[in-house]
């Protein structure tokens, strides 16, 4: 209860209300009737005190007949329940314009508590109001533009101390349609991004929040999610970091765009890229093959018209000249069948058709054999040095690899070479070497020698053979579950070789 006399406290609240817009009011709290009206009434409400005070209902019946119930309401139950009451309404003036006010009042209680008065504020808060309308219009044009976005619009909190956003306080419509989540699954759960997220692409999200961070520059980032069907999304997400005038983190704000059409352009684009280079790379290599079969097929076969042609026309000759002859009709005739053999060899494995035949074989009686059956030139200085192992293998690929080999070493060494023939144990395989003193093979070529047609730099114009030799012995390794390559030998030239494991195919398969 207050010890002050009423009008005193009336004129300390006058004083305290000072130029505030505001309406100082008293009201018997038994039947509610202003028994004081401050002379603001007139200015903010449009009608005299003296109004107010002649008529008991003035005040109910002029407020808006959509907020009368409430704020009497309000009124009645802070009288009964002897607590302040505070309440917004609108007050109709005398040409129907409407103030907003916001009613502020307590109970002045006696020696009993019992409420004999009530005291309160009537402020007049129009432009507050009106400022509230004009930002919840403003919010509602906003909304509505992001909500026709194509993207998906969000606002994340952005935690100083963590590596990342913390939880989106918004996000728009358009995530139902891209991600399959509405607004409300999406908010509820903080956690839905980083679990949504495909997670290789983790690492690199880190990396590009952690470079701008820092900066203050835009985020910019391509990454995978998954829908909530569980199909995969591409997103292009853009985003600024908003921080407060001290530079601490607010807030992530950006827009995350669907992007899965364009990637699917681009990969589709890249798939007919790729197939034209594969179109130009199977053009080039049937040039190639056009040129090594329009060339060095017709060369041993040239040979053997131009013999038979003079074995044919020339009488008399004698034995020994016609069995000259008929020796070089037969090596030419050789050099085209290994030659055309190559080719339909190369043509099976490469349609998968091939299997290896394998039985127990010792390398290095395998690789006398190859040696006394070779037409090698008298120019060459051929030196063997082989070990015995068995290894389980097709005697007849393996009669090629070494063939084949042997072959491109006297192609490509100068007269008066030496060319080393090797065969030794190699852990739990075998290593078959052919070595030689030429000029050796560049770095850059150690690869392409073993495809097709490929005979490397420095292969002299008149050597037989169509480029496949070395394809030839790469794929037969394959097939036995080994591999082959090119290496310096040690004191110069080109060292060739070819691991086989021991066991055969199916044990370098295990």
């Amino acid at each position: 209860m207050s010890s002050a006399s009423p009008g005193s406290e009336l004129r300390r609240l006058r004083a305290l209300v000072g130029d505030l817009d505001a309406v100082v009011w008293e009201a018997d709290a038994s039947s509610g009737r202003f028994t004081f009206v401050s002379e603001g009434a007139s200015e903010i409400l449009g009608y005299p005190a003296r109004v107010f005070l002649e008529r008991q209902t003035f005040w109910a019946d002029h407020i808006h007949p959509d907020d009368r119930e409430a704020a009497v309401k309000e009124f009645l139950a802070g009288i009964e329940e002897g607590r302040p009451h505070d309440t917004e309404y609108r007050f109709l003036k005398p040409r129907g314009d409407v103030v907003w006010l916001r009613d502020i009042g307590h109970a002045v209680t006696d020696m009993d508590g019992h409420a004999v008065r009530i005291r309160g504020l009537m402020v007049d808060i129009t432009q507050q109001k009106l400022a509230e309308e004009h930002r919840a219009e403003v919010e509602q044009r906003y909304r509505l533009l992001v909500e026709q976005l194509p993207g998906i619009v969000y606002i994340e909190d952005a935690d100083p101390a963590e590596v990342g956003p913390v939880g989106f306080t918004y996000v728009s419509q358009v995530i139902e349609r891209v991600l399959g989540f509405t607004v409300q699954e999406w908010l509820a759960d903080p956690a839905m991004w980083v679990d949504r997220l495909y997670p290789d692409d983790f690492p690199k999200m880190r990396q590009a929040y952690e470079a701008v961070t820092p900066t203050g520059a835009p985020y910019s980032a391509d990454y995978r999610m998954f829908a909530k069907d569980g199909h995969t999304v591409w997103i292009h997400d853009e985003a600024v970091l908003v921080r407060d005038d001290e530079g601490v983190p607010l807030y992530w704000q950006g827009v995350m765009l669907d992007v899965s059409a364009m990637r699917e352009a681009e990969a589709a684009l890249l798939a007919e890229r790729e197939q034209a280079t594969e179109l130009r790379a199977l053009d080039e290599l049937k040039n190639t093959f056009l040129q090594a079969v329009s060339h060095d097929l017709r060369t041993p076969l040239a040979a053997i018209l131009g013999l038979a042609v003079t074995l044919e026309r020339q009488e008399g000759l004698g034995p020994v000249e016609a069995r000259d002859l008929a020796s070089r009709i037969a090596a030419n005739a050789r050099k085209l069948d290994r030659m055309v053999t190559d080719l339909l060899d190369l043509d099976r494995i490469s349609r998968g058709i091939v299997e290896p035949k394998v039985r127990r074989t010792d390398l290095a009686a395998l690789m006398r054999r190859v040696l006394a059956e070779f037409d090698i030139a008298v120019d060459r200085d051929i030196v063997l040095e082989v070990r015995r192992v068995i290894c389980s293998v097709d005697p007849a690929k393996v009669e090629r690899i070494v063939a084949n080999l042997l072959s491109n070493a006297i192609r490509h060494t100068p007269p008066g070479s030496r060319i080393w023939l090797r065969v030794a144990a190699d852990g739990d395989g075998a290593l078959l070497a052919v070595e030689d003193d030429g000029p050796g093979v560049p770095l850059e070529h150690r690869a392409d020698i073993f495809q097709p047609f490929r005979q490397g730099a420095g292969a002299p114009d008149h050597s037989p053979g169509v480029g496949i030799g070395l394809a030839l012995v790469a794929r037969f390794a394959e097939l036995h579950g080994g591999r082959a390559w090119v290496q310096d030998r040690e004191g110069g030239g080109a060292s060739f070789r070819v691991w086989l494991p021991t066991g055969g195919p199916a044990a370098a398969r295990d």
